[in-house]
């Protein structure tokens, strides 16, 4: 994250030299300019040499020579935030996105503070503000799932239609995928540094799916996303798929939809009779999704195929 602040840093001092040298004309060249410049080429060092009482006595000067720049005041919250000042780091940041609604960092920014504070609540709020306007930041995906906990619907998304049992003993998510556990559903997200995305299920024990059907309720983010299943019985020497079924050719819809996918009573490579792991994959080698393509899944449940 540091990073971020090193390159708004860098922007700051593109601002002043542009001032500085008339590129600006409603502002009157001054010397204070170029000395505020030459302060900000310190300030990047200590910034990345982590000394921030510096910092602070840097941005303290040049806050009272430039009062009406909030870039400043934003960068001493930055400081306020890494010294564990988060009461006056917050105040800063919610007044910063309030102007700047568009700007992604104070928006995980307050979602850490909120998290060391002890409010998960508003630090899901913020950091799922900053997952969409940052759907490439794995960690932050990841973060945000582990807010989830027991208001998510993760636990209890693969039931048997008839019984309602839940049937699964852990949900993983593997490749490019990166996900967040929502209430009512969860997200996926194709990241694409890998060519394959995948949600996979482990069932608590073998399930015999001779004469089932799979009915998901999901739906795509833009319109077109598709997704395969994937099955491998209690047999299967390794990861790959005994069984793939592409439901959709032409991709799923914007709005939630229902999707039954009937297994048959045999499959040629797979036992029907022990699955013990059901995929739902949505790369972009393997079902062409293109990256950042997201699916949400509210529902998957396992019933007779009558049905």
């Amino acid at each position: 994250m540091l990073r971020t602040v090193f390159a708004y840093i860098l922007a700051i001092c593109f601002w002043v030299t542009a001032i500085a040298c008339g590129w600006c004309v409603e502002i009157d060249f001054s010397r204070d300019m170029y000395d505020a410049g030459e302060r900000l080429e310190k300030l990047q060092i200590y910034f990345e040499t982590e000394m921030y009482e510096e910092a602070s006595v840097l941005l303290d000067e040049l806050i009272t020579q430039f009062p009406d720049e909030p870039r400043f005041k934003y960068l001493r919250a930055v400081v306020d935030y890494q010294k564990g000042s988060y009461e006056r780091a917050q105040e800063v940041f919610v007044e910063f996105i309030e102007e700047h609604p568009g700007v992604a960092e104070p928006y995980y920014l307050l979602g850490e503070i909120n998290l060391k504070r002890g409010k998960e609540d508003a630090a899901r709020q913020y950091l799922m503000k900053y997952c969409e306007l940052v759907p490439e930041d794995y960690d932050a995906h990841l973060k945000l799932s582990s807010l989830s906990g027991k208001d998510s619907c993760a636990a209890t998304i693969i039931k048997d239609g008839r019984e309602d049992l839940a049937l699964v003993e852990k949900i993983g998510f593997y490749g490019a995928c990166v996900y967040t556990n929502q209430k009512q559903s969860i997200k996926l997200i194709n990241g694409s540094f890998r060519s394959w995305s995948s949600m996979g299920i482990d069932f608590i024990y073998p399930l015999d799916l001779r004469g089932k059907q799979i009915v998901l309720k999901l739906k795509g983010k833009e319109g077109g996303e598709k997704f395969e299943l994937t099955f491998r019985d209690k047999f299967a020497r390794d990861y790959t798929p005994q069984l793939v079924i592409a439901p959709e050719e032409k991709g799923l819809s914007c709005d939630w939809q229902t999707i039954k996918v009937v297994l048959g009573k045999r499959q040629p490579k797979i036992d029907l009779s022990c699955v013990v792991h059901m995929g739902l994959e949505f790369g972009t080698s393997t079902a062409q999704n293109p990256r950042n393509s997201t699916l949400f899944v509210r529902d998957i449940f396992i019933e007779d195929a009558r049905n």
